[in-house]
């Protein structure tokens, strides 16, 4: 069987080789098999490499953060060609050829030259940040423009305008209620005298029909 060997390529032990025995090996933080460090993203138990002829098969034992071959999740044993990318935690790892690995060198993938430059040192004088100026909403009192010069309010009494004014509708929604009580009362008083006007000459009609009847019998 050639040999293999997990590369890690990203992850924060990049460029850590790890050959592929013959016996199936877990990856985790435990240190029973392959001890990840400085992941901790990785689960304990995280992940089972089993070598084959033509690469390895992986299972994922339940891990927290889960498993991804070749981007994809896995939940159930999946393969692993040469070439092929095994991701746990913020740990990627490739699987290459030994021949492959001396002929070609690492694989490790550079850092962008943003992460690794230095960030230039602050100046001694502190940065002053300006004052924002917010105008301010409230404005001085001023005559209204969209009044003519020439119309004049006369407030005296009598005038037509004393009705519009606050104090007189105030006035007359307090005398509402009062309005609207007598107007119940007397419509109450006025059914009750028609009921006995109506009672009287049901009485009177009643009693000229007895008359009359008695009358003729004497």
């Amino acid at each position: 069987m050639p040999d293999y060997v997990l590369e890690i390529v990203e992850g924060p032990e990049a460029g850590r080789q790890i050959p592929l025995p013959d016996q199936p090996f877990e990856i985790g933080r435990d240190g029973t098999g392959v001890e990840l460090k400085g992941d901790e993203l990785v689960s304990r138990a995280h992940v089972r490499v089993t070598p084959t002829g033509e690469g390895a098969t992986v299972e994922d034992l339940d891990s927290r953060n889960g498993t991804f071959v070749n981007g994809d999740e896995i939940h159930s044993p999946a393969y692993l060609a040469p070439g092929g990318q095994l991701l746990v935690g913020v740990t990627l790892l490739e699987l290459r050829r030994g021949d492959e690995l001396r002929s070609s060198g690492t694989a490790v993938r550079p850092l962008p030259s943003r992460l690794t430059s230095f960030r230039p040192l602050a100046s001694a004088e502190p940065s002053v940040t300006p004052v924002r100026q917010v105008p301010s909403l409230a404005k001085p009192a001023a005559k209204p423009d969209y009044v003519p010069d020439d119309l004049v309010i006369e407030k005296h009494l009598g005038s037509d305008l004393d009705k519009y004014l606050d104090t007189h509708t105030k006035s007359k929604a307090r005398a509402a209620p009062i309005a609207l009580f007598v107007l119940v009362a007397l419509v109450v008083m006025i059914f009750l005298a028609l009921r006995n006007e109506r009672a009287d000459a049901n009485g009177a009609l009643t009693n000229a029909v007895l008359y009359a009847l008695v009358i003729p019998a004497g």
